[in-house]
C-alpha cells in the first residue's frame, strides 16, 4: 500500500492538513477596547485548547528582536512598548515588506496549529488586507465587534494592557483610533459573517455570539 511507504513527516503532514481543513477559523475585527480580547476567551472557555493567534504577536516579537538589535549597537528602546509603538511598527512593516507581511506570519501559525479544539481563532484583524488569504478557505469565518467610543475608551484604560494606556485621555484615545494602523478597522464592518453589538458588558456577550458559532461547526 501507498500509505505504508510513507515516512513520519509526511504523514504528521497528510494528518494537519485534514485537521486544517475540518477547523474553523474564527476572525475577531473591531476598534480598540470593543471586547475582541474577551470575545476570545469566552471561546476557549466554551471550547478549551483552542488557539489564539493576534496580528500584534508579530509586531511584539519584532520590538523585542528590534530591542536586542539596537541594544548591541549601543541603543535601547523603552522596554515596555506603548500602543503608539506598535502602531508605527505595523505601519513600517507593510511599508517596506507590503500591506500582506501579518497575514502571511498568521498564516503559518495556523498552519502550524496542532490542537484538538474544532476553532483557531485569529484576533486583532485590522484592514481588508488582512484577510485576502484567509477569506478563500471556506472555513473561515469574521465577527466584529462594535461598542461605543467612550465605553470603548473607559475599558481600555481599565484594561491596561500596554504602558500608558490607564492615563490616556479621551481625546489621546481618538487620536490612537485615528492613526493609519487604526483607520482602516470600520471598513471590516460590511465584510463580516456576524455584526455583535456589545453594548450589555462582558456577561451578555456570549449570548451574541455563541449560537451562532455552533452552527458554522
Amino acid at each position: 500500500m501507498a500509505f505504508l511507504r510513507l515516512g513520519w513527516t509526511e504523514i504528521v503532514h497528510c494528518w494537519r492538513s485534514v485537521m486544517e481543513k475540518d477547523k474553523l477559523i474564527l476572525g475577531f475585527a473591531g476598534k480598540m477596547g470593543s471586547g475582541k480580547g474577551a470575545a476570545t476567551q469566552i471561546v476557549k472557555d466554551a471550547y478549551p485548547c483552542t488557539p489564539s493567534f493576534r496580528f500584534s504577536d508579530a509586531l511584539r516579537e519584532f520590538y523585542s528582536w528590534l530591542n536586542v538589535f539596537v541594544r548591541d549597537h549601543g541603543l535601547e528602546l523603552p522596554k515596555e512598548v506603548r500602543t503608539k509603538d506598535l502602531q508605527d511598527l505595523s505601519t513600517e512593516l507593510r511599508r517596506l515588506f507590503g500591506q500582506d507581511v501579518l497575514e502571511h506570519g498568521i498564516m503559518e501559525r495556523v498552519r502550524r496549529v496542532d490542537s484538538q479544539s474544532p476553532i483557531v481563532i485569529v484576533d486583532g484583524i485590522r484592514r481588508p488586507s488582512d484577510i485576502d488569504t484567509l477569506k478563500k478557505n471556506p472555513r473561515f469565518r469574521l465577527i466584529y465587534i462594535h461598542l461605543d467610543e467612550r465605553v470603548r475608551w473607559q475599558r481600555h484604560r481599565a484594561r491596561n494592557e500596554k504602558s500608558g494606556d490607564a492615563e490616556l485621555s479621551f481625546e489621546q484615545f481618538q487620536s490612537l483610533g485615528d492613526v493609519e494602523a487604526e483607520r482602516e478597522i470600520g471598513s471590516l464592518r460590511p465584510l463580516a459573517d456576524l455584526l455583535v453589538h456589545n453594548k450589555g458588558g462582558i456577561l451578555e456577550l456570549p449570548d451574541l455570539f455563541l449560537p451562532q458559532l455552533k452552527q458554522w461547526l
